[in-house]
C-alpha cells in the first residue's frame, strides 16, 4: 500500500495509475528549491518517494541496457541505475542550467543507460568509443551502431584492428550468440508493464520530438554545431540525436503539410459557404 507523508493536491482516486505516477513525479520535483543542487539534494524524503513510485522505470532502463560483460546480471544493472540516479536526481527541472520542460524519462533514460554501460562494459568506454568512431566513419554509420559483423569491412592500423576485434570477440567468455540469449533470458526475469513508454513520457515522448521542438524554436534546420550544443545541454549522446534528426525533420515536414492542407480546406469551406449565402 502506497503511503506518503508529503502532501499532495492530486486526486489520486480520479486518475489512472499512469497519469498519477507522471503527475506525482512532477509535483514532487516542483517542491524542490531552485537555489542550489546541494540544497535540493538534502531533500532525501522527496528523492526516496520519487524512486518508490518510479521503480518500474529503473527496471525498464536496466532491461534496455546492453553491456558487454556476460557475467553482469539484470540485478547488477538495476542497482547501477538506482545508484547513479541518486547522484543526479536533483538536476531534473533545475533551472536555468537544465531544461525544465523534458519528461522524467527523456531526461534520465539516456544518462542512466550511459552510466550503466560505462560501469559494466569490459572494454573501457573511452577506448571503445574512439575506435568505433574511426570504424563508423569508414562504414558511414554512427559509432554506436558498429557491430561484430562490420569488422571485415574496416581497415585500421594493426593495433587498432586488434582493439576492435577485442571489443566484439575476446571480451566474451561465451560465444556472442550465447551471450545474447543469456541477456534475453535475464530480461524475461523482470516483467515490466507493456505501457511503460506511455507512463514515462510527458512533453517529448521521443528524441525526434525534441528535435522538432528545437527546429521550431530556432526556426531552422539543425546543423551539427546545433546538435552538438543540444548533446551538451541535455547530456544525450550526439550520435543518438543525429539518428533522430531525419525522423524529426520528416515529422515536422508532415505536420507543416497537414497544417497547410487543413488551412486550405478551411479557406475553401469559407469561400463555398460565402457563395451559398450570396446565391440566397
Amino acid at each position: 500500500m502506497y503511503y506518503s507523508e508529503i502532501p499532495t493536491k492530486l486526486d489520486r482516486k480520479s486518475m489512472t495509475k499512469d497519469a498519477w505516477v507522471k503527475a506525482r513525479t512532477q509535483e514532487l520535483y516542483d517542491m524542490l528549491p531552485l537555489t542550489t543542487l546541494e540544497e535540493r539534494n538534502a531533500h532525501t524524503e522527496i528523492r526516496d518517494e520519487i524512486i518508490e513510485i518510479n521503480y518500474a522505470f529503473f527496471g525498464y532502463v536496466a532491461k534496455e541496457a546492453y553491456v558487454t560483460d556476460p557475467l553482469v546480471t539484470f540485478e547488477d544493472k538495476l542497482q547501477s541505475a538506482l545508484t547513479n540516479f541518486c547522484q543526479m536526481w536533483a538536476k531534473y527541472k533545475f533551472t536555468p542550467k537544465y531544461r525544465a520542460d523534458l519528461s522524467f524519462a527523456v531526461f534520465f533514460r539516456p544518462r542512466l543507460l550511459e552510466c550503466i554501460k560505462r560501469e559494466f562494459n569490459t572494454i573501457k568506454y573511452s577506448l571503445r568509443r574512439t575506435i568505433c568512431i574511426k570504424a563508423g566513419k569508414q562504414l558511414g554509420k554512427p559509432w554506436t551502431e558498429v557491430t561484430k559483423d562490420d569488422i571485415p569491412n574496416v581497415s585500421l592500423p594493426y593495433q587498432e584492428m586488434q582493439v576492435l576485434e577485442a571489443i566484439f570477440n575476446s571480451q566474451y567468455d561465451t560465444p556472442f550468440e550465447d551471450s545474447e540469449n543469456k541477456l534475453k533470458s535475464s530480461i524475461q526475469e523482470f516483467s515490466c508493464p507493456n505501457n511503460l513508454d506511455k507512463i514515462y513520457t510527458e512533453n517529448y515522448d521521443k528524441l525526434e520530438d525534441l528535435i522538432v521542438h528545437e527546429m521550431i524554436e530556432q526556426e531552422c534546420i539543425l546543423d551539427d554545431v546545433k546538435i552538438l550544443k543540444m548533446a551538451e545541454l541535455y547530456g544525450i549522446p550526439f550520435e543518438e540525436l543525429k539518428k533522430a534528426q531525419p525522423i524529426g525533420e520528416e515529422k515536422l515536414r508532415k505536420n507543416l503539410e497537414d497544417s497547410i492542407a487543413i488551412q486550405e480546406t478551411f479557406e475553401s469551406d469559407i469561400e463555398y459557404n460565402s457563395c451559398d449565402e450570396s446565391d440566397d
